[in-house]
């Protein structure tokens, strides 16, 4: 053996890659790829090897990756070299040396470089992993250029297989031009079992069996949370939801044995509506699950059984033929009177209407509308509630016409004032039943005696008249005045 020669050997093309980045900092780079043929020629004992190869039997000339040139500018050459792998093409050297070079630069040397068989769109003729995606929404691509060190694959359906087995949320095939038939087609993405859409409001929401999967659905595996059919999903998830979105959306629908008019064959309270003006449904769909509310075969029987006393009548009113003790279409009205809140208190009036607009105990009733006015509406200056009874009363007038009762005269001074009953009495103006009484109460301090002397006249005091008004009064005997 020969001190100082070193052992020939043979490179793998995996481990190309490591002496590369000795090569670059060890050796000068080549500028480009020399053809060595004439070198090889003139010097037939390759001396040139001779100090690199072990033996007197000397390589074979092939083509050689030319680590000198660093990665980027790498390139095969045809020589005799103890001191890297030899390939019998160039094309085979930058398969195995050079495959995933960015720049291209070994492939560009060649004689008729290769295109990449691009595709129609502009893609390789491999497809490959996208790492840039996360593992769930991962897909493959012919996107170049070529990652280094990136497995690759025929189609792209190879390339799912491969490199997302099992992925649940079926993103690759998803991306398939035309996905296998054991996979969902690319108008229906769907799984084979149906989980509840918790992304949408309960009351709205659906079961879906639907791709990608929701990260929460991915992440819980628990068998109880996926269906093997819609229904069951729907009962699981939305038992008892008012709206049925989730049974409105199967493909069959249970019919709950709809009658003739599209309605169901029983009847329920609607408890989404004040009992006051509450009625009684048979639409769809149910709001309520099995046992959470009580049914009745017929409406009548309904509205009897769950609004039984109500004082607007509205269940009964709105049956298609209402018994007769119900009001007539023609004239709804109630067994009762009561004020009308609704209006403003000096021009409101007594009702008996349909649908009464309170529920038990909200407003005071009165059996005749005479009473609810003089009850709700006494004093009322207008005199609207009473003046539109069908008789209104006279209120006794006196022979001026006034009311049976006198009230002070608030739009006089106190030192003028006197009790008066004219019409309308003013709201809320205290009344008495005679006009002296009425003096009495509401004038009692007043030094004029102008409401007395009006009441009783020239001789209830020195103050009320002249003496001439006393005289043709008869002289006041009881009165004597300086």
């Amino acid at each position: 053996m020969r001190v100082g020669h070193i052992l020939p050997f043979v490179i793998a093309s995996s481990e190309a890659l490591r002496f590369r980045d000795l090569a670059e900092k060890s050796s000068p780079q080549a500028d480009a790829p020399t053809d060595i043929t004439a070198d090889i020629t003139a010097d037939p004992d390759h001396r040139d090897l001779q100090s690199n190869c072990f033996g007197d039997t000397l390589p074979d000339p092939e083509w050689h990756p030319t680590y000198s040139a660093g990665w980027t500018r790498g390139f095969c050459q045809f020589n005799r070299d103890c001191n890297s792998p030899g390939y019998p093409t160039e094309v085979a050297c930058c398969n195995a040396a050079y495959a995933s070079q960015a720049s291209g630069f070994c492939f560009s040397n060649l004689p008729s470089p290769p295109t990449m068989s691009p595709t129609d769109v502009g893609g390789l003729d491999v497809y490959y992993p996208d790492y840039t995606l996360s593992w769930l929404d991962g897909v493959c691509t012919n996107a170049r250029p070529l990652p280094s060190g990136r497995p690759t694959y025929d189609t792209p359906l190879a390339c799912c297989k491969a490199a997302y087995p099992g992925q649940i949320s079926g993103a690759c095939f998803a991306e398939l031009p035309t996905p296998p038939t054991s996979a969902p087609t690319s108008s229906d993405f769907t799984v084979d079992f149906w989980y509840a859409d918790e992304d949408t409001p309960w009351a709205q929401a659906g079961c879906k069996n639907t791709l990608p999967l929701p990260l929460r659905v991915i992440q819980n595996s628990d068998p109880s949370r996926r269906y093997s059919s819609q229904i069951l999903c729907c009962k699981g998830n939305y038992g008892g939801q008012f709206s049925g979105v989730c049974l409105s959306q199967l493909p069959s629908p249970p019919t709950l044995s709809p009658t003739d008019e599209g309605g169901l064959d029983f009847w329920y309270p609607d408890y989404d509506t004040s009992w006051a003006v509450a009625t009684c449904l048979n639409t769809r769909p149910i709001p309520f699950s099995p046992g959470g509310r009580p049914t009745y075969s017929s409406d009548l029987e309904c509205c009897q059984g769950a609004y039984a006393g109500q004082a607007s009548g509205t269940c009964l009113a709105a049956l298609v033929n209402p018994p007769t003790s119900a009001p007539t279409s023609s004239d709804f009205t109630v067994d009762f009177w009561y004020p009308d809140y609704e209006t403003a208190w000096e021009v409101a009036m007594c009702l008996n209407t349909r649908p009464v607009p309170f529920g038990p105990g909200g407003r005071p009733t009165y059996p005749t509308k005479r009473a609810c006015c003089q009850g709700a509406y006494a004093g009322q200056s207008s005199g609207v509630c009473l003046g539109l009874l069908i008789s209104p009363p006279t209120m006794a007038p006196t022979s001026t016409g006034g009311l049976d009762v006198f009230y002070p005269d608030y739009t006089l001074a106190f030192g003028e004032g006197q009790c008066i009953n004219d019409r309308p009495l003013p709201s809320g103006r205290p009344t008495y039943v005679n006009k002296q009484m009425c003096c009495s109460g509401a004038y009692g301090g007043q030094s004029s005696d102008n409401c007395l002397c009006d009441a009783v006249g020239v001789c209830f005091s020195c103050r009320c008249g002249s003496e001439a008004d006393r005289v043709a009064a008869g002289g006041c005997p009881d009165l004597t005045c300086s």
